[in-house]
């Protein structure tokens, strides 16, 4: 035997004593705040959770780049210790289901549609997986003192930290109180969880070890190893065997071996081959046969201890002793072995052999749990490559708490749950060709945050599309049109307008909507002016403690002696005395709903532009008064892509998206026209550095633009290529998850729905 893999078997096989408690079973002697767990005489494991990636929609390039960062990863792996991989899948219980996803009812005019929506939702839940899928690594280590193995793990956090962030995947270390909480989930589902005192007290009330099974509590389990592996496995088997409806637990036990080890036992293995095959050729010359073919077993021997060698001296591959171990659970028996027929059946479809553990349940119970002990010696030699084939990537989940509900993950059927709060920035994008959902997904944000929070909502609707919908929820619809009574003044400015002097970033608005009066621009000479009559005008009426509005400034353009300042006057005048003054008043409308939908529709062509601009420079004002109250607010812009058409109002817009983000609001980008807001390189750099992007059906010059901009591979593009309404892709932060969204018929669905048919 080499010699690392006996003394790493006599560390690990060793039991202290036969148990004779619940509690004696488990072998944690100490567990310490940080999450190192003592579990023998100077063996000390620590464990980290790591986030899934997109290994299931990844191009077959990427696959490949997966691949090899992560056997990158094992070879990372020290010698003297032992690592352990481990899959953890597990049904959410009803109660979960209540507390992260049910929106609370609050005695008012609005739980009947809170009741419709928790229906909605409650059904979701009950057709989707529910299931959980958690991925840790557990490292295992002999050392002097609890201080050198604090030392110890630090440096392999950091090297995982690295490693694993080349996968674009996140590691993060479970403290104690969260490791032992994982494990009092698994033996006491159910039950309320206390740090113990002691760490064993988390055992279940009882244990019954069988010859094929046990019973812990009153739940059934079985573990199972992994006895033949396929000369072929596919990077899906991980996958398959965890894509089941049960609670289970799958480990990988990885143990390096030294690289002289290694070549020195595969020369021995070789020489062995030949010793075999000269005396089968011996043995056939003395019977006279000599034109004796070597028996195919022999060859095969042969061909494969060559590999093996070469991939160890020429191919940058180590070599490592692996065992599998799967453990799963269930409310009784027969569930049990129907489960386990599901799970024999799995393998051999991958032409594997999995079997149950005879008179060893125990120590395939202790093995499989990410707890760092290895009881099994049942041992395959593998290589690199042979082991990063056994991948346990495979798809990403959003399933913050807390979160939005925002549909089904496309692959693993769970529901996608978003809290863009858990982001570094808020700011989304909804981005979608006419008809594939896009106003839809916007109403059903804005409908669960008016059922679930106190949140304000802002909406900025040019083709009125939302006006029904907040009316319903009890919110304020102004309506902003040529001759309308509603009036915005596109003056008005809130205390800590700006961050520095919000005189110029006033101006800056000004300029922008001067550039949207007259096509021909403003001149140089025209925009100071424009500066120091807005200055002006701001310090005469800070006097009177009253806003002033456009037509002051026109006032003060006029009495100017520069003839520049008459143009400019001229240009304003059709906006400040004549038929589409509706800016030019003071605000006449309730701005303290806390739900606002701004309708400019009726503002025609020419009125739209400065229209948007004027109330986003008034959702500017409202955002600031919530900031300094301590409130949040939410933003919805529709035909977003009409602020970049002018130079001035997308940088003012721009400077306004950067203020919505540091005053705790929630800015959400609508548009159809992707190629045109891709354009604007102020646009375009506002999206790839949005941390929220929904992309619903695409046209194709779209596709590929987003495809370029947001590093998107094809496969994963054609999940918004032809896709019916309601699905397609979120980029949430790191992950890119392909969604499907259906909302059903009812009272919401009439008022979310803009299908000329509904």
């Amino acid at each position: 035997m080499i010699k690392t893999l006996e003394k790493q078997n006599e560390r690990d096989n060793k039991r202290e004593k036969s148990p004779k408690t619940a509690q004696e079973v488990l072998p944690i002697h100490t567990a310490y705040d940080d999450g190192i767990f003592l579990l023998g005489k100077q063996k000390y494991a620590q464990t980290w959770r790591f986030t899934d990636i997109n290994y299931a929609i990844a191009s077959r390039e990427d696959k490949e780049s997966f691949f090899l960062r992560y056997s990158d990863i094992l070879n990372s792996c020290d010698i003297g210790t032992v690592t352990k991989l481990t899959i953890i899948l597990r049904r959410m219980n009803s109660l979960d289901i209540e507390n992260g996803i049910l929106i609370p009812y609050q005695n008012d005019d609005l739980d009947e549609y809170r009741r419709e929506y928790n229906d909605f939702l409650l059904q979701k839940a009950e057709d989707a997986n529910c299931m959980v899928r958690e991925l840790y690594i557990t490292v295992t280590a002999d050392k002097e003192s609890l201080d050198e193995a604090r030392t110890y793990f630090a440096r392999v956090g950091t090297e995982l930290t690295a490693n694993f962030a080349r996968l674009d995947a996140k590691v993060v270390p479970v403290n104690g109180e969260e490791k032992l909480r994982l494990l009092h989930d698994f033996f006491r589902p159910g039950e309320d969880f206390a740090v113990p005192a002691d760490p064993r007290d988390i055992a279940p009330a009882s244990f019954q070890f069988t010859k094929d099974h046990f019973k812990m509590g009153n739940r059934f389990g079985r573990a199972l190893f992994l006895k033949d592996y396929a000369a072929y496995l596919k990077d899906r088997f991980l996958a398959d065997l965890t894509d089941r409806g049960c609670n289970l637990v799958l480990s990988i036990d990885i143990i390096p071996v030294p690289t002289d080890e290694a070549v020195k036992e595969v020369e021995k293995r070789r020489l062995g081959i030949e010793t075999n095959i000269a005396n089968y050729q011996r043995k056939q010359n003395i019977a006279n046969n000599f034109s004796a073919v070597l028996p195919y077993e022999m060859e095969l021997q042969r061909q494969e201890a060559k590999e093996f060698q070469d991939d160890l001296l020429n191919r940058d591959q180590r070599m490592f002793f692996s065992n599998v171990t799967l453990m799963h659970t269930a409310d009784s028996l027969s569930e049990l072995n129907n489960d386990t027929e599901g799970i024999l059946a799995t393998g051999r479809k991958h032409t594997c052999q999995l079997a149950p553990l005879k008179f060893q349940q125990m120590d395939g119970l202790l093995t499989a749990l990410p707890i760092g002990v290895r009881y099994l010696t049942a041992l395959r030699t593998l290589t690199t490559e042979s082991l990063a084939v056994l991948m346990p990537f495979w798809v990403q989940e959003i399933q913050d708490s807390g979160g939005v509900y925002f549909g089904d993950n496309a692959i693993s059927r769970n529901l996608i749950l978003c809290n863009k709060a858990k982001l570094q920035n808020p700011n989304a994008f909804l981005l979608g060709i006419p008809g594939s959902g896009k106003s839809f997904s916007a109403k059903e944000l804005i409908v669960f945050l008016a059922l679930a929070t106190q949140d304000d909502i802002l909406v900025c609707d040019p083709e009125r599309e939302y006006a029904a919908l907040i009316e319903a929820m009890g919110g304020e619809v102004i309506r902003i049109a040529a001759g309308s009574k509603d009036h915005i003044n596109a003056l008005d400015m809130a205390d800590g307008y700006s961050d520095g002097d919000p005189i110029a970033e006033k101006s800056e608005f000004i300029l922008s909507l001067f550039e949207q009066l007259d096509d021909a621009g403003i001149t140089g000479k025209q925009r100071s002016l424009l500066d120091r009559c807005l200055s002006d005008v701001y310090t005469k009426f800070k006097r009177k403690k009253r806003q002033p509005t456009l037509k002051d400034l026109r006032a003060e353009l006029l009495a100017q002696p520069e003839p520049d300042a008459h143009e400019l006057a001229l240009s304003l005048e059709l906006f400040t005395n004549g038929s589409l003054d509706v800016f030019a008043h003071e605000t006449n409308v309730d701005t303290k709903n806390r739900m606002i939908v701004y309708d400019i529709f009726g503002l025609g062509k020419q009125l739209k532009a400065m229209g948007l601009l004027v109330v986003t420079d008034a959702i500017l004002n409202r955002v600031t008064e919530n900031w300094r109250q301590g409130k949040r607010t939410h933003i919805f812009i529709d035909e977003f892509h009409v602020l970049f058409e002018n130079e001035h109002s997308g940088e003012f817009f721009n400077s306004a998206w950067r203020q919505f983000r540091k005053r705790n609001a929630f800015p959400t980008a609508i548009t159809q026209n992707v190629e045109y807001l891709l354009d604007s390189v102020l646009a375009s750099t506002m999206l790839s550095n949005s941390e929220f992007i929904v992309m619903l059906n695409q046209a194709a010059s779209d596709r590929e633009n987003l495809a370029k901009l947001l590093n998107i591979s094809p496969e994963q593009m054609s999940y918004i290529t032809n896709a019916e309404p309601g699905h397609g892709l979120i980029r949430y932060g790191r992950a890119l998850v392909p969604f499907k969204n259906e909302f059903p018929r009812g009272r919401l669905y009439d008022l979310m729905s803009t299908k000329p048919g509904d």
